[in-house]
This record gives structure tokens, sequence and C-alpha cells, in this order.
């Protein structure tokens, strides 16, 4: 009686109502990306699912579609809410949006700046190997030197956003995903400059291990 009354005493507080176009009959899966763990799934009925569980605190999730171990994985910030999830069959990642949920809205748009960083990357690898193969030397280590001060520019983007938004889970989650890119006295830095809410929170107490 007291484990049922401690168990059902956790509502679900995280709630995730979803339509995927294209599909009329599917598995679906909510996961920690941490842990790997598979938290909640369903099947999906006329392209309709609804997933659910609780949290306690802000964490890096997947939504899976097929198959529990499907590159179909749609990764995102939690928080308690009633969210809204849609997508299609094809390009699931790429077209799912996440609605109603402002932590998710900061941190896609901190992702989308971070991106044009990779992009801009994956460009001069391109070119880099391509260099290579002609056996330019000169070339390829003037690319090797653009590329290094690309992921500089990033790195420093993405500390100036954690220091300049100490009141947002989203710094405390960024900075700890990207910490061994990070040098450790700015990863102190940012820990000491979030407020105390943050610093206490998942990520801000993984954050305080890392330096």
């Amino acid at each position: 009686f007291i484990i049922l009354t401690s168990c059902s005493s956790e509502k679900e507080n995280l709630i995730i109502e979803g339509q995927i176009n294209g599909i009329k009959n599917s598995k679906i899966y909510l996961s920690s990306v941490e842990e790997g763990k598979i938290i909640d799934s369903v099947n999906i009925i006329d392209g309709k699912f609804k997933l659910q569980t609780y949290i306690d605190a802000t964490r890096e999730m997947s939504i899976i579609l097929g198959d529990k171990n499907s590159e179909n994985k749609f990764d995102f910030i939690s928080e308690p809410a009633h969210i809204l999830f849609t997508s299609s069959k094809d390009k699931f990642v790429f077209n799912g949006k996440i609605q109603n949920s402002k932590l998710y809205s900061d941190y896609k748009n901190l992702k989308n700046q971070i991106n044009r960083f990779d992009e801009k990357d994956l460009e001069m690898l391109a070119e880099q190997i391509e260099i290579s193969i002609k056996g330019d030397q000169n070339k390829y280590d003037s690319i090797n030197d653009q590329r290094l001060k690309l992921n500089q520019r990033k790195i420093l983007f993405i500390v100036n956003y954690a220091m300049s938004n100490a009141s947002n889970p989203v710094s405390a989650f960024i900075s700890y995903k990207y910490r061994e890119n990070i040098n450790k006295k700015y990863l102190e830095k940012i820990y000491k400059n979030l407020s105390e809410e943050i610093k206490n929170s998942y990520y801000g107490v993984k954050l305080s291990s890392s330096f």
C-alpha cells in the first residue's frame, strides 16, 4: 500500500501529444538521452499518440519512432509541461516540431546558432579533403587553422550565452554538454555566475563536478 501510494503521488507532469503525418500504425518511445533508458512507449494510431511521465528536473530526452534503437530520434530539452509534437514519417527528425515549451524554444534558438558553426566546419572539412587529395599542404594547413578558429568562436559563443543567461536551465545544460571543449576555468566562471536555482538543478550539479 505504501509503495502504491508513493508511486501515485508522482503524477505525470510531462505530457507529449503528437501527430505524425504519413503513419497509420507504429510504435513510439520516450527515452532519457544520458541514461539511454526507455521511459514510456505507446502505439501510434492513425498518426496520433500520447506519451507521458513524471520528471523532477530538466533533462535531455528523445522521441524515437518505430524501434527503440532506431536512428529516427528527435532530441529535446524537457520540462514539466503539456506539449505538442508534430512531424512526418519521412524526415522525422528534420520535420520534428515542439510547441508549448518555452525552454525548448530557447534551446532550439541556441542550437540553430551552434548548427551554423558546425555546418561551416563541414564545408571547410570537405574542402580540406579535396586539398589533401591534391597534395597542397600549405592550403591544407591554412584551412585547418581556420577550422580551429571557427571552433574557438563556437565555444566562445556558448560561454557568452551561458554567462548572459544565468537564470535559464539551458545555460547549465549546454555548458555541461560541451564541457569537454570548454576550458575548466570558464566552466567554473559559468557555474559561479548561475542563479542559485540553476546551480541546484540537475545540470547545474553535474556542471559543478566538471572543473
